[in-house]
C-alpha cells in the first residue's frame, strides 16, 4: 500500500509555480499574443510575410507550451 501512496503523491500536480515556470508561461502568453494580430494584420492586407511571422509566433508560443510543462 505504500508504493501506490509514494506514486499518487509524486504524480499529483504541484500547485506552486517557480518564478522560471511563470517565466515560461509568461514567454508563452506574449509569443501568442503576438502572433495573432500579427497574422490577421497579413490577411487583412494581404501581406504573405506578416501572415508568415505571425504564424512562426504562434508555433514557437506552442512549442514552448508543449515542451516546457511544469
Amino acid at each position: 500500500m505504500d508504493v501506490l501512496r509514494v506514486y499518487g503523491h509524486a504524480m499529483s500536480r504541484n500547485s506552486a509555480r517557480t518564478p522560471a515556470d511563470r517565466r515560461m508561461r509568461r514567454m508563452s502568453l506574449s509569443l501568442a499574443a503576438a502572433g495573432l494580430p500579427v497574422c490577421v494584420l497579413g490577411v487583412v492586407y494581404d501581406a504573405m510575410w506578416l501572415l508568415g511571422v505571425g504564424a512562426w509566433l504562434l508555433i514557437a508560443a506552442v512549442l514552448i507550451e508543449l515542451v516546457y510543462r511544469p
